[in-house]
């Protein structure tokens, strides 16, 4: 016996058409499958709960996240390998200049305007490919942005300083005496290079392991070498350029954290001619002179990946601090200091003077990230209050400086500034003159008179 549905009555008396009903319901199962789909899917996959998992797995990648911990990660790194060196062995020293080629990565992709740039293309070779469609759809991220296969924008083509063409030049090598090299920028010819040189590629990072995104990597060719270059940054803000993941992709690596890289580069090098400077530099503030401005600061990037807005704010308010920056702002640059065509450093400087001591805090206590600040305050005769590298001992004179770190808390800070003899603090001088050598133990640059003699220096044919 089958049901038929001629009429539903509801109550009222209003009566709803046989046909409307049922493309009602059907409207209502159709929504509700949507709605499952699109709450679903707002979900992350759940892990299968009848999987075994055998074995145990070590990798540092699945037992933390550095995103979240970035002080642990930046004082806890994996410990470093054997230096190595670039092993050639594919063509010889007769075979002519090797030829390096500059990835180009950066941080500016965001300012760029790709609509203008995009009107001039340049063939690119089929290893490219996946690497531009990757990059057109993952970072410029515009879905009406078309570029045809084979070709790429020709703002790919110029170097740092805007230059198109290949460039030559020499430097001595330890293993092969004198090698010459190009360096080039040529996207289409990118198969012929034998080195892949990178320089800061920051438009990596990902929020889950492996905190990168390798599809933005160029392809691994058989004959090339890879090269990283990464000195001028924390790694607080780029954790994989720590991670061993990410650094054996890599056939060379040269940069700071100096421990971890085959060439140590610290992120700000010290020359034996600048540590004589430094130590000849005499001390800007009377030793029996008192005052209730006890330090300076000058600081620019106010969103730090630590708690240098706090010592700042309790210096200010406990310590008289006077803060000339963009951040925690309470005095202003004097007006003949202001002047475009000064210098930021002669600038600091000059303002430190006037005080017994000055900041130098950094934007992350990451070690081995120890830029210009502290030098700053050592050119300007002040003593420096050091907030950042725990290793901070490695690239400045012993007895130099005062570390925040070796305070219970910022009270006892500001009151051992108030009171300390502040004398003992330049007997450093007198050993650095008599032996640059002494200042630091991890400041001075490589030898190398550049990147690209760096890396030519490391060649071995064989």
């Amino acid at each position: 016996m089958g049901l038929t549905i001629s009429r539903l009555r509801v109550p009222r008396g209003l009566v709803i058409p046989r046909g409307f009903a049922v493309r009602a319901i059907i409207i209502i199962i159709v929504l509700l499958v949507i709605t499952q789909t699109y709450l679903t899917n707002l979900k992350p996959v759940p892990i299968r709960p009848t999987a075994r998992y055998i074995g145990t797995n070590y990798d540092e990648l699945t037992q933390f996240e550095p995103h979240h911990d970035i002080k642990s990660f930046c004082n806890k790194l994996p410990a470093p390998r054997n230096k190595r060196g670039l092993v050639i062995s594919d063509k010889s020293k007769a075979d002519g200049p090797l030829k390096i080629f500059y990835w180009k990565h950066g941080s500016r992709y965001g300012w760029t305007d790709w609509d203008w740039e995009s009107q001039t293309m340049c063939p690119i070779p089929m290893e490219l490919q996946e690497f531009f469609d990757t990059f057109r759809t993952k970072v410029i991220n515009k879905p009406d942005l078309v570029w045809s296969t084979g070709y790429a924008p020709c703002y790919f083509w110029k170097t740092f300083d805007g230059q198109v063409g290949d460039r030559y030049g020499s430097c001595n090598s330890k293993h092969s005496g004198y090698l010459d090299y190009t360096f080039s920028t040529n996207y289409t010819d990118f198969p012929n290079a034998d080195i892949i040189y990178m320089d800061h590629p920051l438009h990596l990072g990902a929020k889950q392991a492996p905190y990168y995104n390798s599809q933005l990597l160029p392809p691994k060719l058989a004959h090339q070498k890879w090269v990283l270059r990464f000195g001028d940054d924390s790694i607080a803000g780029y954790p994989y350029m720590a991670l061993p993941a990410f650094l054996h992709r890599f056939d060379l690596t040269m940069g700071s954290p100096p421990s971890m890289m085959d060439i140590p580069d610290p992120t700000y090098p010290i020359t034996q001619d600048k540590a004589i400077e430094l130590a000849n530099t005499k001390p800007s503030f009377a030793f029996n002179k008192k005052t209730d401005h006890l330090i300076s600061v000058v600081t620019s990037e106010c969103w730090p990946w630590n708690n240098r807005n706090d010592l700042i704010d309790h210096l200010v308010k406990n310590a008289g601090a006077h803060s000339y920056g963009n951040c925690n702002n309470n005095k202003e640059v004097p007006k003949e200091l202001k002047k475009d065509d000064l210098p930021r450093p002669y600038v600091k400087q000059t303002l430190m003077t006037k005080y017994p001591f000055g900041l130098a805090a950094e934007h992350s206590n990451c070690v081995g990230y120890v830029t210009e600040k502290i030098y700053d305050v050592l050119a300007s005769g002040a003593i420096p209050v050091y907030f950042g590298a725990s290793d901070i001992a490695d690239f400045v004179p012993e007895g130099s400086y005062i570390d925040v770190k070796d305070f219970k808390d910022n009270d006892e800070l500001v009151a051992y500034l108030k009171t300390v003899d502040r004398a003992p603090f330049y007997k450093w001088k007198e050993i650095v003159k008599k032996d640059p050598s002494k200042f630091c133990k991890s400041c001075f640059p490589a030898p190398a008179e550049s990147a690209w003699c760096a890396i030519m220096d490391n060649v071995q044919y064989v």
